[in-house]
């Protein structure tokens, strides 16, 4: 098991990848970074990377929305 899930520890990768997810999403629902609502999504995503959903596609399903594909 990966150790950051037991220590609750993040290494810098996954902190910037856990930012611009969360960024994304703000973005995309119209989010204000400091809101009740952004700080809420915040939870679940730390939640869903904890239990060990790493990948961002099955982040975004978790979420209940599907990932924009870029083309």
């Amino acid at each position: 098991m990966n150790t950051a899930v037991l220590t609750h520890a993040f290494e810098p990768s996954e902190l910037a990848f856990l930012q611009r997810f969360f960024n994304t999403l703000c973005a995309e629902r119209g989010l204000d970074g400091g809101s009740l609502a952004a700080n809420d999504l915040a939870v679940q995503i730390l939640q869903l990377y904890q239990q060990g959903v790493r990948d961002e596609r099955e982040l975004h399903i978790h979420l209940g929305e599907m990932p924009h594909t870029k083309n």
